[in-house]
């Protein structure tokens, strides 16, 4: 019998739980550690924000969706990871002691580090959240005048609710923003191919933006955010009434000591997700050191890799399934701007850009038929 232990409970976690738990036999134990007992599906957490959909809407019982597969669900932190004995200390209500395992899955996501850039926790909003998006959209609902800044701090690597958010206050208060009473700019801290992994969407998105009378505003590396106003380590100062940002993006720190991490603390892995240093472990999702934005489809197709090549591990086989690093995004403009983007990270000859209504209406389908096919 296998145990295999997998730490994080977001969309890598949930997807390489369900896919090894339905390829194994029943001999094999599989087990999920997570300090949420719900999954939230954060590509969505822009419509809640602005009251489009529920909580209930983008939310699910993670334990119980687990529990139907036979995953042993333990909700709880991780304190550390020994290696050697092949042990995870857990704290948590329900569980409280060492994990051992046989093959370790790190999915455990990134950081909001906003202790980075000085202000953020007293000035700004962010989306990454199921409370933050409300009390983002509390505050959207109270604005009546001034200005209004979305972006993304350096290292932020998540553009598109960026976008998305910049496009549904311009749907919000276009009649105000017709008339100057308010005013919506867009910040990137370099070039907008950089927040998009290099790929080239800069004529199709900025004249959307155009149409929708948001401004633009490049290579604003933000530094430092006080009352009303962010600053830019090149200079910048640009005024605010309401700021939503996302933060810089970290690893997790207790996974320094391991060896296996990069300056960001992100874990560094090969294309078959495992972990460089390490037996038997691998890591999917955003606490990989991967160049380029962190997507929730990219998590999926980690986890989706990763659980193959275990697989093959305990079926005496060799590991063979390669990750390929691509973005398929759709940024939902709400109408006939909204653009579906395809492109490879690592081989920028897959290029594909589409414009039209039809890829809001993918989105939303694609989106609510993850949700009913996984919860």
């Amino acid at each position: 019998m296998a145990k295999i232990l997998i730490l994080g409970g977001g969309f890598a976690g949930l997807i390489a739980a369900k896919r090894l738990a339905l390829s194994l036999d029943k001999s094999h134990e599989v087990t999920l550690v997570s300090p949420n007992t719900n999954f939230t599906f954060y590509p969505a957490l822009v419509h809640l924000a602005f009251g489009e959909c529920t909580v209930d809407d983008i939310s699910f019982d993670l334990a119980a969706s687990l529990k139907e597969l036979g995953v042993r669900f333990v909700r709880g932190e991780v304190i550390r990871i020994n290696p050697a004995r092949r042990k995870v200390e857990i704290a948590g209500n329900d569980f409280d002691g060492e994990l051992g395992y046989d093959y370790l899955v790190l999915a455990m996501g990134r950081r909001l580090a906003t202790e980075k850039v000085p202000g953020f926790f007293e000035h700004a909003q962010h989306l990454l959240g199921v409370k933050a998006a409300l009390k983002f959209g509390e505050l959207v609902s109270a604005f009546r005048d001034g200005k209004i800044v979305v972006g993304m701090c350096p290292d932020g690597r998540l553009p598109v609710p960026v976008c998305e958010t910049a496009f549904a206050l311009a749907r919000k208060f276009e009649t105000e923003m017709n008339n100057g009473k308010i005013r919506v700019s867009v910040i990137f801290p370099g070039s907008l191919a950089d927040a998009f992994g290099g790929a080239n969407l800069h004529k199709e998105l900025e004249s959307a933006f155009e149409r929708h009378n948001i401004s633009v505003h490049y290579d604003v590396p933000i530094s430092e955010i006080s009352f009303n106003e962010v600053l830019s380590s090149k200079k910048h100062k640009i005024e605010c009434d309401l700021l939503m940002l996302v933060p810089p993006f970290r690893g997790q720190g207790m996974l320094r000591g391991l060896g296996i991490t990069d300056g960001e603390d992100f874990v560094r892995v090969d294309g078959l997700m495992r972990v460089h240093g390490l037996e038997r472990t691998y890591a999917i999702g955003d606490i990989v050191a991967f160049s380029g934005p962190k997507f929730a489809h990219m998590a999926v197709g980690q986890a989706e890799v990763a659980a193959e090549n275990i697989f093959a591990e305990i079926s005496g086989e060799k590991p063979c399934t390669e990750y390929y690093h691509e973005i398929a995004a759709i940024i939902d403009a709400g109408g006939p701007d909204s653009i579906y983007l395809h492109y490879g990270v690592w081989d920028d000859s897959l290029y594909q850009l589409k414009k039209g209504r039809f890829w809001s209406w993918a989105k939303d389908s694609h989106d609510a038929f993850w949700r009913m096919r996984n919860k």
